[in-house]
């Protein structure tokens, strides 16, 4: 493993691996960005170890070993052969403790869209176009933006970046069913369906920490699509699950959409109706870490004694590199 510091303004560019540790790398499918945090000592006594903080909007990069993934303790080298950049962040929270313990938060460039505020007018445009009208406004690098046609006409005033383009997916999400998964990577956004997110990485080893719990509060067993337009709501598309509304009661969903997307209201009906019309399956396990994984990814398990198998989304990834990598996981079953 291997940590790294700039700060341009002060022309401190150093390696502070020797001097820091408890990393953790942590993200959730309900915020934007990645967090990371890690303790340093700077000792005023020891002349040696003495004025090694570090400040705030100072940059660190994180690397982690390649052959630190998927291994225990036992088979651990402290040789780095394969640095990988894991993270690359600034620095937001600093806290002392005593007289030489520092701890620290940076997040990943993701911490500009939730913090700077843009106007932006639009007048019936695609989201596509939206969100690329957005991020050239704001200078925010976009790797990759799917093709969403639904049509956006509103003004935002004064509004963080990252509210702006999460509206924009909101009102697609809305109209069509599709759910999309927003993130930054080194000093891109990207934004894409959260079907394209399969990992191909498979959990066969221990699994620790087991839980598990299900939910029917989210369930929906019917849903109801009808018109915006506030003279006339018909409802346009009625789709239901009768066995379903049998063992739980009537569970409803009203969702609006568009006169001019009334075509596509059965579709949609559909797509929520397969999306909430389940028991919610939510586990929380502790694996071997491996860096591909993070939220908002799909991961295989095959673990049928726990009956974990198949497909779970990601809901909340916390890595912790130590003496070995390993991870904490919230995961939520995939029908």
């Amino acid at each position: 493993m291997k940590l790294e510091y700039a700060n341009v303004t002060a022309n401190d560019n150093r390696e502070i691996t020797a001097y820091t540790n408890n990393y953790r790398l942590s993200d959730n499918t309900d915020t934007l960005g990645q967090e990371f945090t890690f303790d340093l000592v700077s000792n005023p006594i020891d002349t040696n170890m003495a004025n090694l903080q570090l400040a705030m909007g100072g940059k660190v990069i994180f690397s982690n070993d390649v052959s630190n993934n998927n291994r225990t303790s036992f088979n651990d080298s402290a040789v780095s052969q394969d640095l990988r950049k894991i993270f690359t962040g600034i620095i937001v929270d600093g806290k002392k403790s005593g007289i030489n313990k520092y701890s620290y938060t940076a997040f990943d460039y993701a911490f500009y869209l939730n913090k700077s505020e843009t106007s932006i007018q639009y007048n019936d445009i695609d989201g596509t176009t939206a969100i690329r009208q957005v991020c050239d406004k704001n200078g925010v690098p976009l790797g990759s933006v799917p093709i969403i046609n639904t049509k956006i006409k509103k003004v935002y005033e004064g509004t963080p970046v990252s509210d702006v383009i999460k509206d924009i997916l909101k009102q697609a999400t809305e109209e069509t069913g599709y759910k999309y998964r927003i993130e930054v990577r080194g000093s891109q956004l990207f934004i894409e369906d959260y079907k394209d997110l399969v990992l191909d990485v498979a959990i066969t080893g221990i699994v620790g920490d087991y839980n598990y719990t299900e939910s029917i509060q989210d369930m929906k067993n019917r849903v109801l699509i009808i018109s915006s337009s506030e003279k006339n709501e018909q409802v346009l598309a009625n789709v239901e699950d009768t066995e379903s509304i049998k063992q739980f009661g009537v569970l409803q969903k009203v969702q609006k959409v568009e006169d001019k997307e009334k075509s596509k209201a059965m579709q949609v009906a559909k797509k929520y109706l397969d999306d909430l019309n389940k028991i919610k399956q939510t586990f929380s396990v502790r694996v071997l870490g491996d860096d591909a994984v993070r939220s908002g990814r799909i991961l295989q398990f095959n673990q049928p004694i726990i009956g974990m198998e198949g497909q779970f989304l990601i809901k909340n990834c916390v890595h912790d590199y130590g003496i070995n990598h390993t991870m904490n996981l919230e995961l939520i079953k995939q029908e």
